[in-house]
């Protein structure tokens, strides 16, 4: 395509020898940053329901398809057309039901021969293996339950998972109970507390799982909420001519109950 070879060409040019300071300064560790910052990007224009946002970012993400692709070239390890190249093969191998004979009685087919195809590519030992250790916190952990769901290991209903929040939450309350006054600070106290916080957080993840809700996408509405009853806090502070850290706690709750009923 006439505008894809053209984009080839500018990153080529600013790699060059009279091109870009800072594109020739880059490398493979360098990009890492940009690559999470612009998908993320991405996926709040999709929030935001904003088509032209959305058009501009994936274009910023594709830039960095191809900056790669070119630091690649570079090396002499590959280049921009053995990556289409290998998308493109592996797309048509993990959906034989579409390029070859393959039937599928649905979507759980589909996920089944991918994972199995997946597996057999890259010899995983695990199914589990395949998750990007350095993916969000909440994300890998759904993902991880999807995985492990898939192969059979899951609640049967959402009932099962709730009892294992509640089961970690009493597992917590225990250790908070001999310390209710003052923070953790004997080391091994202090680490399996933060084992038990972290079952809690992965047991939540699997009720909002079964729930049909995505726990990454629910803790940042959460965050936004709380973000906007706070900022109400800190307008109210400003018209009453009083600095935030100087107002009592009981102040602070009497704004943060206006803030709900205003509807924030």
């Amino acid at each position: 395509m006439k505008e894809f070879n053209k984009l080839i060409n500018i990153i080529d040019k600013l790699r060059g020898k009279k091109g870009c300071p800072w594109d020739k300064k880059q490398n493979h560790g360098t990009l890492k940053p940009y690559v999470i910052e612009e998908a993320y990007e991405m996926l709040q224009a999709i929030d935001k329901k904003d088509d032209k946002k959305l058009c501009d970012e994936l274009g910023d993400l594709l830039l960095q398809v191809v900056l790669h692709s070119q630091i690649a070239k570079e090396r002499k390890a590959f280049s921009i057309r053995d990556v289409i190249k290998s998308i493109s093969e592996k797309m048509v191998r993990r959906h034989p039901h579409v390029f070859a004979k393959k039937r599928v009685s649905g979507v759980e087919d589909v996920w089944r021969n991918w994972e199995e195809i997946k597996r057999d590519e890259a010899e995983y030992r695990s199914i589990l293996d395949s998750i990007p250790h350095a993916m969000p916190a909440l994300y890998r952990a759904e993902k991880t339950q999807k995985k492990a769901a898939r192969a059979g290991f899951d609640w049967d209903n959402i009932a099962g998972a709730w009892d294992k929040v509640e089961e970690e939450m009493g597992e917590i309350k225990e250790i908070l109970d001999k310390n209710p006054k003052s923070e953790i600070r004997n080391p091994k106290k202090k680490n399996k507390l933060s084992e038990e916080m972290g079952d809690l957080l992965f047991a939540v993840v699997n009720a909002a799982r079964k729930a049909g809700i995505n726990a990454e996408e629910a803790l940042h509405e959460a965050v936004k909420k709380f973000s906007k009853r706070f900022g109400y806090i800190e307008d109210q502070a400003r018209k009453n001519k009083v600095k935030l850290d100087e107002m009592s706690l009981p102040e602070m709750e009497r704004f943060w109950r206006q803030a709900k009923k205003t509807g924030l």
